[in-house]
């Protein structure tokens, strides 16, 4: 077996290793050179009802890697001089009304995610839908001052080309990038016909509470899609394609160039620090890509997210290889990805292969003493007990093991999910003292301190707001809205996160940070309890679920 045979069947087994901690049943993973695809490997189910193996050929949504396609196209529109990146863009698109209170907003601010946008929430199923929400949810920060992720912005950059050159976004990147490439299985659309040959989606079953790996997986909704943030569908293999392009600084085969010298300079050069958690390596974005290093090795990179798909695209331009890694699911892909990297450089260098390590167990908690006690709080008392290698949360005869997985970068963090039916609503997330020792525990609205603390109570103003509210939107279905003693917080399944809310002026509430564009307020009143909550734009309907 030669050593790059070798180093596939290490990748496949190292992959196989991850499957059962992915919440997605098939993975087809590719790499390669500056000239060819070196090796695929392919694990799973393409469609587990049918029995349909991943291969090689599977098509998946690859979701935000979508982005630097459509920063190309505007590269492209730049060179021809058709478009300038620094115009304000209610010059570049006239038909758009909405507020710019901090100052115009450019090309430029868009390509890089700094506008001051809302991410978007994707409770319309059109772009226009999309847009015309946008024009209800102003910016928060100048344009340029900081970075902020926006699906929606990326929705503008598709209407703005489209505008420039009346041509519909999903022709002019086959036309300009697939077919150049010989992208042959790839477009830039998503409708109903993709799924005749297409890895069917999935998801976990319960969309209102922290995905586990115990949980089943069950087919995801279908979105049909054409906006220029994340609507392109393709398989491994086209994608080695598109690495190569990037490898090659924009250069096409047989001679031709999808961008010239100095216009690739212009898109891979760094533009903004990514806040770090908003990346999955430290770098800074560029136009639709983010740029960093990984093990000390300069990349190019962006992931990619869809309803039942997820997708990572890196490339290491200084050492020549590419990878690309489709999920119809979710989970983490970094480590796959960067094990790949690394042993098909050590197959051409000669060098040893690295070893194939299983993954850590969610549930062997190293730390475990760290966090053991009991921590009293309003509901009680709870008990953190370390149990062999693991920890186990106790509270009114309920016992529940915990499980953890580590941060990208191999660290932990004190964030656990909770295997038990009636514990699993809310991870269990500890907080330190600044000697760095575990000083209390919240679980959703539940707060227990190691040391009694005053408890103080949610304004009366506020008690109409808690609940559970819910919406078509096929990525967030499900917000939360939960009291902790005197603080309303924010919380839903997609984002992973919950935000303390902040009172602001005439009813809206900023999420987190007030900086960032996550505006919230509440509308409507049954039987004295809010029934809509609003966010950016988005609506969410009360619900008695629990």
């Amino acid at each position: 077996m030669s050593g790059l045979a070798e180093a596939f069947e290490r990748i496949g087994s190292f992959l196989e290793h991850r499957m059962p901690l992915l919440h997605a049943p098939g993975a087809a993973l590719a790499v390669t050179d500056r000239e060819e695809t070196l090796g695929v490997a392919v694990r799973g189910f393409a469609d587990v009802a049918a029995g349909t193996p991943v291969r090689p050929e599977t098509r998946f949504q690859i979701g935000s890697i979508s982005k630097s396609f459509s920063a190309i196209v505007a590269m492209q529109e730049v060179e021809a001089g058709r478009l300038d990146l620094d115009a304000p863009i209610s010059e570049l698109l006239p038909s758009l009304e909405f507020e710019q209170p901090f100052g115009p907003i450019t090309m430029h601010h868009l390509l890089t995610h700094s506008s001051g946008l809302a991410i978007g929430t994707e409770e319309s199923p059109t772009g226009p839908g999309a847009l015309w929400i946008l024009q209800r949810v102003p910016p928060t920060f100048a344009p340029g001052e900081r970075f902020h992720y926006s699906n929606d912005g990326y929705k503008l950059v598709g209407a703005i080309l489209e505008q420039v050159t009346g041509r519909a976004v999903p022709d002019l990147l086959r036309e300009r990038i697939f077919e150049p490439l010989g992208m042959k299985a790839t477009e830039g659309r998503i409708g109903n016909a993709t799924r005749r040959d297409l890895a069917v989606a999935y998801a976990t079953l319960f969309d209102d509470r922290p995905a586990q790996r115990h949980h089943e997986l069950v087919p995801a909704r279908w979105i049909v899609s054409d906006t220029a943030d994340g609507s392109i569908v393709s398989n491994a293999i086209d994608m080695t394609a598109y690495a190569r392009m990037l490898l090659n600084l924009g250069d096409a085969p047989g001679g031709g160039e999808i961008l010239s010298e100095t216009a690739f300079a212009t898109f891979t050069r760094p533009k903004i620090e990514e806040p770090v958690e908003e990346r999955e390596v430290p770098g800074a974005y560029a136009y639709g890509l983010s740029v960093g290093a990984r093990a000390g090795r300069a990349i190019l990179t962006h992931s990619g997210g869809m309803v039942g798909y997820t997708a990572l695209l890196m490339v290491e331009p200084e050492e020549g290889l590419g990878c690309v890694m489709l999920l119809n699911g979710s989970g983490d892909r970094l480590q796959t990805v960067g094990y790949a990297l690394d042993a098909v450089r050590a197959a051409i260098r000669g060098d040893d292969l690295p070893a194939v390590v299983p993954p850590d167990d969610p549930a062997a908690i190293p730390d475990a003493d760290d966090y053991a006690g009991t921590y009293v709080g309003g509901d009680g008392e709870v008990r953190i007990e370390a149990r062999g290698d693991g920890l186990v949360v106790i509270q009114d005869g309920i016992e529940a093991a915990l499980e953890r997985e580590p941060l990208i970068d191999g660290r932990y963090h004190d964030r656990f999910l909770v295997v038990h039916d009636d514990w699993d609503r809310y991870e269990l997330r500890f907080e330190r003292d600044p000697s760095g020792r575990t000083a209390a525990v919240t679980h959703g609205p539940r707060r227990f301190s190691r040391d009694p603390e005053p408890r103080t109570a949610l304004p009366d103003r506020w008690q109409v707001h808690p609940g559970l509210y819910r919406s078509n939107d096929p990525w967030d279905p499900v917000l939360r809205v939960f009291p902790r003693d005197d603080r309303l917080f924010l919380w839903s399944p997609g984002g992973e996160e919950e935000w303390e809310l902040t009172e602001l002026e005439d009813g809206w509430f900023a999420a987190g940070d007030v900086a960032m564009p996550r505006r919230l307020r509440f509308h409507g009143d049954a039987a004295g309890r809010s029934v809509v909550a609003e966010l950016n734009g988005g609506r969410w309907y009360r619900s008695n679920e629990t």
